[in-house]
């Protein structure tokens, strides 16, 4: 059984197609397991209607926010399938996701989690990403080589290594940490390179504390992966981005 795992909060008006994505799934065999981060609009109550009519959506619902590191191993302490998807609340799954990925993990056991490529979904225009099928470290620390809402994970692999940091220094770049540690302690993942996922994304969204702890995350595994100090050219190129204007980024992404 997959288990797949979502945190929301105030997605009222989308919500329901990103949910649909997944129950529509061609593999059937799933428990969706939704933490509602105490919403303030009608998220929870749009849900409780999916889950009267399919009952393999299991709803939590935080009494006050938590964020999204807390919601989501929340949502992990409950899960009981032999893998774990993950999927946001304003993204969409192709049909064949969970097959495809499935049958990835299945026929390469050295590999603990799979993603794939994506669609991103921005204004009114959209662009493939184009990542690494098989990341090392050295693609790990040059930028995160995994869209979040496209992975598979085995369960006992996260479980392993103690599910998401809730640590503050992780906000925001939770699952990038996520993915160092697990390359610290010798798992590894790949990417199917066909999209699976429709994946929204704003450039106006990229905030201060996301630069700020993704040059913090690099800075420690760089050491922690023994790579040499040269690496930390890296994290010069983040911080200058912090000086790019978030339509210029737009611009080029799109060029």
């Amino acid at each position: 059984m997959i288990s797949v795992i979502m945190s929301t909060y105030n997605r009222g008006k989308k919500i329901s197609r990103s949910v649909e994505s997944i129950l529509q799934q061609t593999v059937r065999d799933i428990e969706f397991i939704i933490c509602d981060d105490c919403s303030t609009d009608d998220t929870y109550s749009t849900l409780q209607k999916i889950a009267k009519s399919d009952n393999r959506v299991k709803l939590i619902k935080n009494e006050h926010n938590m964020g999204l590191q807390k919601s989501l191993n929340r949502c992990l302490s409950q899960c009981n399938g032999d893998y774990i998807a993950r999927m946001d609340d304003d993204d969409f799954s192709l049909p064949d996701r969970f097959e495809t990925q499935l049958k990835f993990l299945q026929d390469n056991p050295e590999y603990s989690f799979v993603g794939s490529n994506a669609d991103e979904v921005f204004d009114d225009h959209s662009l493939v990403t184009d990542l690494p099928s098989h990341p090392d470290k050295f693609d790990l620390i040059k930028r995160n080589p995994y869209v979040h809402p496209s992975i598979m994970m085995r369960a006992s692999v996260i479980k392993a290594v103690g599910g998401y940091s809730e640590a503050i220094n992780h906000l925001r770049v939770e699952d990038y940490e996520l993915w160092m540690r697990l390359y610290k302690n010798g798992y590894k993942g790949a990417n199917i390179k066909r999209p699976l996922v429709e994946y929204s994304k704003s450039f106006t969204n990229t905030k201060f504390l996301d630069r700020k702890n993704t040059i913090r995350l690099v800075h420690q595994y760089i050491f922690a992966f023994n790579l040499p100090i040269f690496y930390e050219y890296i994290n010069v190129l983040t911080a200058a981005k912090l000086l790019v204007p978030a339509k210029l980024k737009r611009l080029i992404r799109l060029i």
